[in-house]
């Protein structure tokens, strides 16, 4: 009983409409965190991006923050906690955590094209398309860059050069769209038909 009321004075602060059964979740949680306090910064990031996945930021984050602790060069944490950032739509803290990613490993093209995807939310066309240009470079067979820069050229009106690289994209990964892409290249050609009209409409 004791044990019981406990614990509820110590997770009501958090949620006081949480139920014991909430409150039971939230304590395995941490438990979980404290398990791996002592393990490589390879192991937490694993598991930040695992909270990541299921919507759990804010245990991601302070993952995140214990591994940087540990060791504050590791930019696989920075791509995660940029990861996180965006999620919360927090696009100028997103930009930093990729910036930093890079800074530590300038070739590492999956934060590259993070930023480079923050840079189009921002309506910073040119350097989105610099960094997805960037990451191709550095990493050919990387489809996602591809089909990205392909939305952003199409976004253009840039629609010969949007299709080579969405092409190329499902060439490298076929799987990378649904079914739904058999009617994408039909569009492609309708717009090349239309240019006009659609260059003059070609704002998000």
């Amino acid at each position: 009983m004791n044990q019981n009321l406990q614990d509820k004075k110590t997770f009501e602060q958090n949620n006081k409409s949480q139920n014991y059964t909430e409150l039971s979740q939230v304590k395995n949680h941490y438990s979980e965190f404290w398990k791996y306090e002592q393990d490589d910064v390879d192991t937490i990031n694993k598991l930040a991006e695992n909270y990541y996945n299921q919507k759990k930021f804010t245990l991601a984050i302070a993952l995140c923050h214990k591994a940087l602790k540990k060791q504050a060069n590791f930019a696989p944490v920075y791509k995660t906690l940029g990861n996180i950032l965006q999620a919360q739509n927090k696009i100028d803290a997103a930009i930093r955590a990729y910036s930093l990613a890079i800074k530590i490993n300038p070739n590492f093209s999956e934060a590259i094209v993070n930023l480079a995807s923050m840079f189009y939310k921002k309506g910073q066309i040119d350097a989105a398309m610099i960094n997805y240009r960037k990451a191709i470079t550095i990493k050919p067979d990387l489809a996602v860059a591809y089909w990205n820069l392909g939305k952003v050229l199409e976004q253009e009106g840039r629609f010969d050069e949007a299709f080579f690289f969405q092409e190329k994209a499902l060439e490298l990964q076929p799987s990378l769209v649904d079914k739904t892409q058999n009617n994408h290249q039909d569009s492609h050609f309708k717009k090349w038909n239309n240019l006009e009209s659609k260059i003059g409409s070609s704002a998000l």
